[in-house]
């Protein structure tokens, strides 16, 4: 069963700008998005992803290819997907890398969030954290 992790504070319909996303260094990568806040203004939000290992984002005319129940779950709210093949393939490829290292790991989840007409992006990822914009990586 899939988990809700995070949900966007108001109606996607009250996405002013974005969402837009960033890769940073470091394995990292971030949606972010302003909205209307409470007193009229914009606030700006998002997420920040670290321990990235790969990430996809799905538009307009492929949304189709996102099974619907998957979509509606992600719609406006960040959920893990408990069983992939996609998380699958890549647990399978990190034991098989990390077999040979003394590199410690977490376990990677399997990520997804859907806006309107898209994006839908997914991300697999060691964890995920909500910021805002003063506390955003630059």
């Amino acid at each position: 069963m899939n988990r809700a992790l995070w949900k966007l504070p108001v109606s996607a319909t009250a996405i002013v700008r974005g969402p837009f996303f960033r890769v940073h260094p470091h394995r990292r990568c971030e949606i972010s998005f302003s909205i209307e806040g409470e007193a009229g203004g914009e606030e700006a939000i998002g997420l920040l992803f670290d321990g990235v290992e790969t990430f996809k984002c799905t538009y307009l005319a492929s949304l189709g290819c996102i099974e619907h129940r998957l979509f509606r779950e992600a719609y406006a709210t960040l959920i893990s997907l408990e069983e992939s093949a996609w998380l699958a393939a890549i647990k399978k490829a990190r034991s098989e890398y990390y077999s040979k290292t003394s590199a410690s790991q977490k376990e990677p989840q399997h990520l997804m969030i859907c806006f309107d007409d898209g994006p839908c992006y997914e991300i697999i990822c060691e964890s995920f954290q909500a910021i805002t914009r003063a506390s955003a990586i630059d």
